[in-house]
């Protein structure tokens, strides 16, 4: 199977040399590596040109004339891609030399895997190991691993994404699928969460396969929260968030619907999840008698414990105030 990487940059000149660096140095060496700039203005381009003189593989450069945003910009790099297999990276992280064989062997052996993603261990700008993995951080337990493993996988994506773009390979022939990328999407999140709707079947590898480098430029990142500033995020949130999530889980079942996949208990997890929106927004324009009730049947429907964060969720719904939100 040929390998095609699908990289997008963005002024990531500082970072850059170290992650195309890494990716020659795999033990099994992709076919092409798309890179698709969305109109850097420092020393990015060439930095690309240079790699390009000497790299073991081809090198295609596409240069946007107007930025088109980071999920915009992925989605053109993977429509750009001519490999069976689709592995995504970003601009400033590095990869270990067994990425690409390790997650290529479950390819291989498992022909309907339709994703694999493996952990991350996150490191600082020098990257000097911050002490955890990536899936540490965002808590994919070992529990949520062996429901994922036992096809319990869209469950745990509609309580919270697992799956790092960064360390993330698909089949190609789902392209038709996935593209186009809701703008309110990010690639990574939609990609596995609808493939995982649809066929069940994205796999993962139980060990970290590259360095998560955190840096202040980062667009998203893998720190770790503290439990205060969990309690600040909680109670600042607003919710007016959980109609936005709303929206952007009506798309799937919209993709779905265009798509012509009709599986019952999917659309009724989905939905599920959707109630579980609309009732926390509902919350914040509610009389703390009507709120009980509104939290009583979360509770009584274990939505809180399947779409949210359990009783830290039901804490917050708990104490938030009232007046805290209006609806405009």
């Amino acid at each position: 199977m040929k390998i095609s990487v699908a990289m997008c940059t963005y002024n990531g000149a500082l970072y850059l040399a170290e992650q195309l660096k890494s990716i020659a140095n795999q033990t099994r060496l992709p076919n092409e590596l798309i890179v698709c700039d969305d109109g850097s203005t420092d020393d990015t381009l060439s930095i690309l040109k240079k790699f390009n003189e000497s790299s073991p593989f081809t090198v295609k450069m596409y240069c946007n004339r107007l930025r088109l945003g980071p999920t915009k910009n992925f989605e053109q790099a993977i429509q750009l891609c001519n490999g069976d297999i689709i592995f995504l990276s970003d601009q400033d992280d590095v990869w270990l030399p067994g990425k690409l064989e390790k997650l290529m062997k479950v390819f291989e052996d498992y022909p309907k895997a339709g994703y694999v993603f493996s952990d991350a261990l996150v490191v600082d700008n020098e990257l000097n190991p911050l002490g955890y993995t990536m899936w540490e951080r965002i808590l994919f337990t070992g529990r949520q691993r062996l429901r994922f493993r036992k096809g319990h996988q869209l469950e745990i994506l509609l309580k919270h994404n697992v799956v790092t773009g960064a360390t993330m390979a698909f089949r190609s022939e789902l392209r038709d699928w996935i593209l186009p990328i809701p703008d309110q999407w990010i690639h990574d999140a939609w990609i596995a969460l609808l493939v995982s709707a649809i066929t069940r079947n994205g796999f993962f590898v139980e060990e970290p396969l590259i360095y998560y480098r955190q840096h202040p430029k980062q667009l998203i990142g893998g720190l770790k929260v503290g439990f205060f500033q969990q309690i600040q995020k909680a109670f600042s949130t607003e919710g007016e968030i959980y109609n936005y999530e709303k929206t952007i889980y009506l798309q799937v079942i919209e993709r779905l619907k265009a798509l012509g996949i009709n599986d019952q208990y999917i659309d009724k997890l989905i939905k599920a999840k959707i109630q579980h929106l609309e009732a926390r927004s509902t919350l914040y324009e509610s009389s703390f008698p009507w709120r009980i009730k509104i939290m009583a049947q979360e509770v009584v429907t274990r939505r809180y414990h399947r779409f949210s964060n359990g009783w830290k969720s039901i804490a917050k719904d708990l104490f938030v105030s009232s007046s805290g939100y209006q609806r405009s």
